[in-house]
């Protein structure tokens, strides 16, 4: 008898020491899953995301992107005589709405019915732009963007016409390429200054209770305001 329920008990751990090892192989498997469907990154430029992202001008800088030295452009906040609206002083009565078509790399600007805008763009190619309903948070006329690591590293100053939309995620200018209509970005929405330039000059940034422009990009934008993100 008691033969018997030493080899019970032998069982019984025995058991138990094989579920362990199935609950182990089921936990490796679940993360080794999950490690493909990570969620989006809340950062664009990973070594400003916790930062102030306040305007910076630095005319004596170089800037480098992927191993290649850029010369940035030289900004004169004192002869600058562009009158722009940074917090939304000239609010307009109509609705202003940008969007950001990820399939055709192209933004829409849209006041009421009225399209403002149709312009190329590079949206994130070594980091994803977000997809998702966002507003304007802050506009700096010009400041610094890093982030990377190793051969993806980069040090930009004087990034031009910032529009931040959700954290350091932004629309700007872009001088380091001119590679408009297809992926170049960390996350961000790079466009040529120039079009740009005439984007700042136009959105509104918060103001009192009011929020700022409108921010939606899409999987694919079907004018004038249909915007598929699934």
């Amino acid at each position: 008898m008691a033969y018997r329920k030493v080899k019970r008990n032998v069982r019984t751990v025995w058991h138990y020491f094989k579920l362990y090892f199935i609950l182990l192989f089921i936990s490796v498997a679940i993360f080794t899953i999950g490690s493909f469907f990570k969620p989006q990154a809340h950062c664009a430029n990973s070594l400003t995301c916790k930062s102030d992202l306040s305007l910076n001008v630095n005319n004596n800088a170089v800037g480098v992107f992927h191993g290649h030295k850029i010369t940035p452009p030289k900004i004169d906040l004192a002869m600058e005589t562009s009158q722009t609206s940074v917090l939304g002083i000239n609010v307009s009565n109509s609705n202003k709405h940008i969007y950001v078509d990820l399939s055709t790399q192209t933004l829409y600007a849209y006041e009421g019915s009225n399209k403002f805008m149709q312009v190329l763009i590079s949206s994130g190619k070594w980091g994803r732009t977000p997809v998702g309903n966002y507003n304007i948070w802050t506009k700096l006329r010009s400041t610094r963007m890093s982030g990377g690591q190793g051969a993806d590293y980069y040090d930009l100053p004087n990034v031009p016409w910032v529009m931040y939309f959700y954290n350091d995620f932004g629309l700007h200018g872009a001088y380091w390429h001119n590679n408009f209509g297809y992926p170049m970005s960390h996350g961000c929405v790079n466009m040529r200054p120039v079009d740009a330039h005439k984007l700042f000059d136009w959105v509104d940034g918060p103001i009192k209770d009011k929020r700022g422009t409108a921010v939606s990009v899409c999987n694919q934008f079907i004018e004038p305001n249909k915007c598929i993100q699934a």
